[in-house]
């Protein structure tokens, strides 16, 4: 697993881009922008252009309509629940 320094932007373009097949790259925090919480259609289609599929396993928040919740699953496909999801 390799880490972003951002979750955004052209150098995050770059590391996926030269991520070897198999691979994951963990991005930061989408909190730290604003246009997550406002479920921001730009912002959700930034974050999943970077993706090949969506997994949403995060029951607590899954209630909350944000761009890293709800604006992605509009971009990816597959979407789908994980395994805490269908407990």
């Amino acid at each position: 697993v390799e880490r972003a320094e951002d979750c955004i932007g052209a150098e995050v373009e770059k590391q996926v881009a030269s991520l070897p097949e198999g691979r994951v790259l963990l991005l930061e925090n989408v909190r730290f922008y604003k246009e997550e919480e406002k479920n921001d259609p730009e912002f959700a289609k930034k974050l999943a252009s970077l993706a090949d599929l969506y997994v949403n396993d995060a029951f607590g928040t899954a209630h909350r309509a944000h761009a890293s919740t709800e604006g992605v699953a509009k971009f990816l496909k597959p979407s789908v629940a994980g395994f805490l999801m269908q407990k």
